[in-house]
């Protein structure tokens, strides 16, 4: 008697970490010769974060699509952009965009522990400069074009950093179970 194809679920979760740091921190520590996240690392054990903030996200349809399409052996690319956005409408299942994309970047760093993944996303105070409501994650043939891609996961989380006073580090991890 084996496993039916209906009685198979898995449940995708996710979670969004802001922090905020004074300009020049991270910048600083990284010219030390250290990654992202060692960086982080000692700007939070050093005190040196001014907000942090943690939020779980949806992880919408066409991510879980994406994932059958990786089990089915069809041509899909991973995740690779984080996107910051300016709306503030409850994120949904059927997202397949952000309302209102303000900017994305590269992922910066990403490791894989068991069926986890984090993938951490640097802007410096520059990049920034925006009153942040949204956020996403994008893959399967994301670029530095605004809604290019497949949206992964949707999240809102609000950092006001229009002024430009701090570079931003985003943490976003998620795991299979």
């Amino acid at each position: 008697m084996g496993l039916k194809m209906e009685e198979l679920i898995w449940d995708v979760e996710g979670k969004s970490t802001i922090r905020a740091f004074r300009k020049g921190v991270i910048p600083g520590l990284i010219m030390q010769g250290n990654d992202l996240n060692k960086a982080v690392r000692l700007a939070m054990g050093l005190g040196l974060c001014v907000h942090e903030n943690t939020v779980h996200n949806i992880v919408v349809t066409q991510a879980k699509v994406l994932i059958a399409m990786f089990l089915n052996n069809e041509a899909v690319t991973g995740l690779s952009y984080h996107a910051l956005g300016l709306g503030a409408t409850a994120p949904g299942a059927s997202d397949s965009l952000l309302a209102i994309e303000a900017t994305r970047k590269a992922i910066t760093s990403s490791v894989r522990t068991g069926t986890g993944i984090v993938l951490s996303t640097y802007y410096t105070a520059a990049q920034s400069t925006f009153n942040i409501k949204e956020g996403g994650i994008f893959g399967n043939g994301a670029t530095a074009t605004a809604n290019s891609g497949t949206l992964f996961s949707h999240f809102l989380q609000t950092e006001d950093n229009s002024a430009g006073l701090n570079d931003l580090t985003f943490e976003y991890s998620f795991r299979i179970k």
